[in-house]
């Protein structure tokens, strides 16, 4: 059994929007690497605060530690970093609601000093599968009035 099988097969975009999807794509998938290593069947390489997503072609070691792709209309390939972003009604802080993320297995990994309602969260054990399949979860609680996950992908060219 892959370990991919863990994160959900469809992606949900943002709470806001439950109509745009994603589909977990076969014979993709991603690993962090802290180093510009060449390795052979990287089809996609991006990059986040000085970590390094590898996209790779074929299908993971039993013991990789390997993370899912997705993929959108027309081909588009998106990479969950494992970070949720919240945002709760005006008003409410990020941090009145830290016990129940920490209930459903989360903590606050970032707020934003421009709107102490909104911020980051990762699972609590840094798992992203767990933190993309409770997503659901965190919408559901009292105040939140968006959710989505942190999805890399290139860049646009103008």
């Amino acid at each position: 059994m892959s370990c991919l099988t863990h994160y959900p097969a469809r992606l949900c975009a943002s709470s806001s929007h439950p109509e745009q999807t994603y589909q977990r794509a076969d014979k993709l998938y991603v690993v962090k690497s802290t180093s510009q290593t060449q390795q052979r069947n990287v089809a996609l390489t991006l990059e986040d605060d000085g970590v390094t997503y590898l996209v790779m072609c074929g299908e993971p070691a039993p013991t990789a530690d390997a993370g899912a792709v997705y993929m959108g209309n027309g081909g588009l390939m998106f990479v969950p970093t494992g970070r949720i972003f919240v945002r709760l009604d005006d008003g409410i802080p990020l941090e009145a609601r830290a016990e129940a993320f920490r209930r459903l297995g989360y903590v606050i990994a970032q707020t934003l000093p421009y709107a102490p309602n909104a911020g980051w969260l990762e699972h609590a054990d840094k798992d992203a599968a767990e933190a993309l399949r409770g997503m659901a979860d965190l919408a559901k609680l009292p105040g939140v009035q968006h959710v989505e996950p942190q999805l890399l992908t290139v860049r646009a060219q103008r």
